[in-house]
């Protein structure tokens, strides 16, 4: 997971099989605080020889034809922290299976260009970003298909952490967390840090998963 501050430039790779797509979205990023688009690929040999060197935070996905074999290529072609799908709707079998092939974010095309920019920033970090409404029916129905490595807290968690907790398992990015709880994003990082210490994990997906499957949040 990054340590990147709220300040620090995101670089974004844009992945599109359309010319018309990828220019019109390197159009809008351009004036985006935080945002610089570091290149655009139209398929998997140009990104993994551009990707590579550019070494982007997030990969923006605009395909419509997107499935779960072609985003375990796009993770093998980059290391980026985050993987962001653009789409239409979210079918929860469809989106279960990209998050098992490493997706970490989704974000509608009915979004406005600022949600996008949040969302292209957090995946950058190695946040998930995952639509409100179907966040915690995702990660029940991952969880379902998951194994615990280690289920027993390691010490128990503090009202304030179970509260980050919760959040988190609701999709909300780190900021958004800040907000609710009227918290600097600082110390809600110092939070998850504590939080994955005592569950015995290493990024927000395990800590989620097991919040999930240990009864941390409620439809």
């Amino acid at each position: 997971m990054s340590n990147a501050s709220p300040g620090t430039i995101t670089n974004v790779f844009i992945y599109s099989p359309f010319a018309l797509l990828r220019s019109a979205w390197k159009s809008l990023l351009a004036d985006q605080a935080f945002i610089r688009v570091i290149g655009d690929a139209h398929d998997l040999a140009t990104l993994g020889a551009r990707a590579a060197s550019a070494s982007p935070h997030t990969i923006f996905i605009d395909d419509p034809g997107l499935d779960k074999q072609l985003v375990e290529r796009l993770q093998a072609q980059s290391s980026a922290n985050g993987l962001l799908v653009l789409g239409v709707e979210y079918p929860l079998a469809d989106l279960v299976q990209w998050m098992q092939a490493g997706v970490t974010g989704f974000v509608s095309r009915d979004a406005p260009v600022s949600e996008l920019a949040r969302a292209m920033i957090a995946t950058g970090r190695g946040e998930m970003w995952l639509p409100p409404s179907i966040a915690g029916k995702a990660l029940a129905a991952l969880a379902r298909g998951e194994h615990s490595p280690q289920d027993d807290l390691v010490e128990p968690l503090s009202e304030r952490e179970t509260d980050v907790l919760r959040l988190l398992v609701k999709g909300m990015a780190n900021k958004d967390i800040a907000q609710t709880l009227i918290l600097s994003v600082r110390t809600v990082e110092a939070h998850l840090r504590s939080v994955y210490g005592k569950l015995g994990v290493h990024s927000r997906t395990e800590a989620a998963l097991w919040a999930v499957r240990n009864g941390y949040f409620e439809e």
